[in-house]
This record gives C-alpha cells, sequence and structure tokens, in this order.
C-alpha cells in the first residue's frame, strides 16, 4: 500500500489525488491546516472522492522552529504501508521519519519545490535526507538544476510539474467567447486579469499604476480583479484617486469554475506583479498568456510556463517601470492572439496536466 503525507488536502489538486486513489491502493495523511495561516483562502477537499477516509493530523512548530507533523513515527510501522510519498520540503522534520523507514525497509519518496540551497549548519542530516529519498518529485525545472547543483543525482530527480485538471480541451474553450468586458466596461478596450488573494505582496497597486500611467501614453486597458484580501479596502480607495473606476472590476471571490472559465478566457492578459503561482496554469487552461516577474527565488514553479514573446513576457523583478513597459510592449506588438492561446494548450496538455503526472508516480515508483 502507496501511503500520501501530504501537508494540507486543497480542492484544485482534486483531479490528481483522485488518479492516485484509483491507480495505486492509498492512505491519504493529510494535514488539518498549514501553519501561519497559509491555507487561509484556499478551498479543502472533499473526502469524499476517495475509496478510503483519509487520516488528519496537526502541523505544529517545535521550539517555534521546526514542522512537525503529528502521528508521523507511528506511520512506517504500519506493516500495510511498503512505501510513502510525502510533502518533502521540510526536511529536519523527516530525519527521525526516514531512519525508521530505512530500518523496516520501507521506501520513501519526495515530492515538493526542490531545495534552493544546503542545510545551515545540518550538512550531515542534509546527506542522511539525499541518502534516504528514493526518488525525488519537483515541481519545475528549475528546481531540478538546483538540487542536482547540491549533489542530488540527476536520476534520482524528475519533475513533476503540477495540474488543476487532466489538460484543456481547445474546442470546448472556443464556446467560451463573448463580450462580457466590452457590456461592462461600456469599451473595446484591452483586458488585464489579475486572480489571487489581495495581499500586499501580489502588487495590485502596481497594476492600478500602470494602468493609469500607461492611459496618459494612448494606450487605454481595463482590469478585472478576481479575489479579496487584506487589500480590498486599501485597492478600492486607491482606485478612486486614480480615477479609474471605470475601468476596474473588482469581481471579489470565486471558486466556481463554470463562472471563472468565462471571465478568463475573454481576457487579453493576466498580470500577477508579485510571484505568480497556480495563476498561470489556471489562466494559461483558457488560453490567456501571463506577465510576471523574472526571481526564481520569489517565484512559484508554475512561472516556467511563462516563455517570453509566446506565452507571456517577464519583467525585472522589482523594476515597476520595467513591467510598465512589458505591457505596453505585449499590446503594441500586437501578438498573434490565436497563436498564443494555442502555445498556451499545448503547454498545458504536453506537460501541466494530471495524467502527464499520474504516468510519471507510476513509472517511478514500479522501478525504484
Amino acid at each position: 500500500m502507496l501511503c500520501c503525507i501530504f501537508n494540507y488536502a486543497p480542492k484544485y489538486r482534486e483531479s490528481i489525488y483522485k488518479k492516485i486513489d484509483e491507480t495505486f491502493d492509498t492512505q491519504f495523511v493529510f494535514g488539518k491546516e498549514v501553519i501561519h495561516g497559509k491555507t487561509s483562502g484556499i478551498a479543502k477537499l472533499d473526502y469524499n472522492i476517495f475509496k478510503r477516509v483519509p487520516i488528519e493530523n496537526r502541523n505544529i512548530l517545535l521550539l517555534n522552529k521546526v514542522l512537525w507533523r503529528t502521528g508521523l513515527l507511528a506511520l512506517p510501522f504500519n506493516r500495510k504501508y511498503k512505501s510513502f510519498l510525502i510533502t518533502a520540503d521540510t526536511p529536519l522534520s523527516y530525519i527521525p521519519f526516514f531512519i525508521l523507514c530505512r530500518l523496516l525497509g520501507k521506501k520513501v519518496y519526495g515530492w515538493g519545490h526542490g531545495f534552493k540551497e544546503h542545510f545551515k549548519r545540518f550538512r550531515i542530516l542534509e546527506k542522511l535526507y539525499l541518502s534516504s529519498i528514493d526518488a525525488f518529485f519537483t515541481y519545475g525545472e528549475y528546481g531540478k538544476k538546483k538540487m542536482q547543483e547540491l549533489g542530488w543525482k540527476e536520476e534520482k530527480i524528475s519533475v513533476i510539474y503540477n495540474s488543476l485538471n487532466e489538460g484543456t480541451v481547445p474546442d470546448d474553450n472556443i464556446s467560451l467567447k463573448s463580450n462580457i468586458y466590452q457590456e461592462h466596461f461600456g469599451n473595446a478596450f484591452p483586458t488585464l486579469i489579475f486572480i489571487g488573494r489581495l495581499i500586499p505582496s501580489k502588487r495590485i497597486d502596481w497594476l492600478l499604476d500602470t494602468i493609469a500611467d500607461l492611459r496618459e501614453k494612448g494606450l487605454d486597458l481595463n482590469l478585472m480583479v478576481i479575489g479579496n484580501g487584506s487589500e480590498y479596502n486599501h485597492l478600492t480607495r486607491y482606485v478612486e484617486e486614480l480615477e479609474l473606476t471605470d475601468r476596474v472590476w473588482f469581481f471579489g471571490e470565486c471558486y466556481d469554475e463554470d463562472e471563472l472559465k468565462g471571465l478568463l478566457f475573454n481576457a487579453d492578459l493576466c498580470v500577477s506583479p508579485g510571484e505568480v503561482g497556480l495563476t498561470a496554469l489556471h489562466t494559461m487552461t483558457y488560453g490567456v498568456p501571463v506577465i510576471s516577474h523574472n526571481n526564481f527565488y520569489k517565484q512559484g514553479p508554475e512561472y516556467e510556463l511563462i516563455i517570453p514573446d509566446k506565452t507571456g513576457l517577464l519583467y525585472e523583478y522589482e523594476n515597476y517601470n520595467d513591467l510598465t513597459a512589458k505591457i505596453y510592449c505585449w499590446f503594441i506588438r500586437e501578438y498573434d492572439r490565436d497563436k498564443v492561446r494555442n502555445d498556451c494548450y499545448r503547454l498545458i496538455n504536453e506537460k501541466w496536466n494530471s495524467n502527464y503526472q499520474i504516468q510519471l508516480l507510476c513509472n517511478k515508483i514500479e522501478q525504484v
């Protein structure tokens, strides 16, 4: 039996988790929540989709420093569990677990972002970690590259990417075409879209400044904002200060994909001044290109979906002027919208889908 130990059960991973459950004899173990409130605003998966009821544990901080998953050390002693697939970006928590698995002959597979630097002051534990993982699945190519630079053997690392579903169906998306933005804004200007939490690190204020600045340069744009958060009141007031109330639509939170897909498909460009994460995957599923920054250390792995001049553009991190220039460039160059849309679809259907992920998991877990 495969035991999957993940730090949380977000709804957006329903597709791949269902495939794991259908493909393997699986027991899922989820954290009730992620510490520091990181699960706030993230819809939780309905456990009824699984053949077995998942086990829930608590994620806690020991000495306010080390993440610990309650009940972790009991799992290797369960004779039913022959191998473990774990969220593997919290290394120190797993050292006792790894030791037990080695002593008891259990296989361990890691799944995560990968490590960007050596363990601080714990190089011996780092070597133990490396020797204990039978295979590691990173979300992106850059994560694999960094781990190889840190001494991991290439054959131990596979890029699993990320997914929201089994892929995208271009022919189905065509039916989503509408005049929703022309009708709402009362104009035919291009529409930017942002979807995510409205928090300071997302720099939505930069987006508002950009629309105001580009209007003065003769480029008129609309902005659709989907989401909510601590910055909502500040941003709505700022829109009034910039006299952009007729150009910005605060839609609010929305988790209904049937409603979201039309809003996404009919947008011209997604812009995420802060980290882009799953937003890139979500918007490109509907053929929408993305602009975000180029700092890997501050990005989600999904930023690798942004191929300059094909599926979007990358601006220089923390450079507002370059962000504005990139948005201006995108519309002034007049990219072939159908070609861009098809480039987005191709990336999603090649690797960024749950069918690709489950095939990789099957191959590696069977071979190791």
